[in-house]
């Protein structure tokens, strides 16, 4: 039977309620998909602490600590890591989880079961979350006591291109970037080749947040198509370099938010690159929303109301506009 799995962005409102009734959470989900990530922005919009460990790179006597002699008695202490305000409040998050040896899992055990772990216990304002790859996704995994699974609320989380795009715009990466991922959202994630030693990368939403960061700094594709392979696979930097030649036939985006508005060729791949440009250049300006609304006119309607929607992620204050209303009256419809 195949476990129903739900989005990231769906995977925020769970996380919060399983905060609120203090219920511990296992993530499952392919590397690089933003869980953890997701784990400290939830932290962050709620002012709680978070402690992040990752519990492959540790050892048993890491988290137990070292037996001390107190009074005579042998004690444990605790490491630094853990909390110990016991008025403070956070996310204890135990990261890969399912790769830690058994032993380790068997440290943990009593922490996410009874919260506490020898003489150390868990403050009561903590929340416990932990995550884990999937055995699908060939790295090394080890199997859960059943005990320790049955403690515990289990989500299987997918990335899906639409919940990505909302994080891209926010963190404004490269339009290139935002533009391939429309065309081709099934290449947001891939499986990893193992059979390729000369280049094992494969495309995650991570590989694809390093890639921005890479063209930021260089938008010469054919300078770094190397490193594009090294960054997102050799299969999906194919495409990508590919689709990125479209960029060369977009019209002038600055001359758009000037009136200059000229005809467009009914095109996808050229539109997806032509709408993620526009949405990079708008600068919330009264003018740029003026000549935004008009030329979405003159698009597919698909691709008009997936401009507006976009722009709206950059900067929400363009619903303000005196356009917005009859924008919404003709294609409010099309918003899901």
């Amino acid at each position: 039977m195949i476990t129903p799995s739900i989005s990231t962005t769906e995977l925020y409102t769970h996380i919060q309620t399983l905060l609120n009734t203090d219920t511990p959470l296992f993530i499952h989900g392919s590397p690089g998909i933003g869980k953890s990530y997701i784990v400290a922005d939830v932290a962050k919009k709620n002012d709680l602490e978070l402690v992040d460990i990752r519990l492959s790179q540790m050892d048993p006597v890491d988290l137990r600590g070292v037996p001390s002699i107190k009074n005579d008695q042998t004690v444990w202490m605790p490491p630094v890591f853990f909390p110990k305000d016991m008025d403070s409040e956070g996310i204890l998050f135990l990261d890969e989880l399912n790769s830690a040896p058994p032993s380790v899992q068997a440290a943990i055990y009593q922490l996410v079961l009874n919260r506490k772990m020898g003489e150390y216990e868990l403050p009561r304002g903590w929340r416990i979350v932990c995550a884990g790859n999937r055995v699908s996704d060939r790295g090394v995994v080890f199997r859960l006591p059943s005990p320790l699974v049955n403690r515990m609320v289990h989500l299987h989380v997918t990335a899906r291109f639409e919940d990505f795009k909302l994080f891209a715009i926010k963190e404004k990466l490269h339009h290139f970037v935002i533009g391939f991922l429309g065309f081709r959202p099934d290449l947001l994630s891939t499986e990893p080749v193992i059979e390729d030693d000369a280049n094992p990368a494969f495309a995650t939403p991570r590989s694809y947040h390093m890639l921005s960061n890479i063209l930021k700094a260089n938008e010469n594709i054919n300078q770094i198509a190397s490193i594009i392979y090294g960054t997102v696979g050799y299969s999906s930097g194919i495409e990508f370099t590919s689709y990125v030649k479209v960029y060369e036939e977009l019209p002038d985006v600055a001359a758009i938010y000037e009136g200059i508005y000229p005809e467009i060729k009914n095109q996808p791949a050229l539109l997806y690159a032509l709408v993620s440009a526009l949405v990079e250049y708008f600068d919330g300006s009264e003018g740029h929303k003026e000549h935004l609304f008009a030329f979405s006119e003159m698009l597919p309607t698909e691709f008009g109301v997936m401009l507006i929607k976009d722009v709206i992620i950059k900067d929400e204050t363009i619903a303000t506009h005196g356009a917005f209303d009859n924008w919404l009256a003709k294609y409010g419809e099309y918003i899901i």
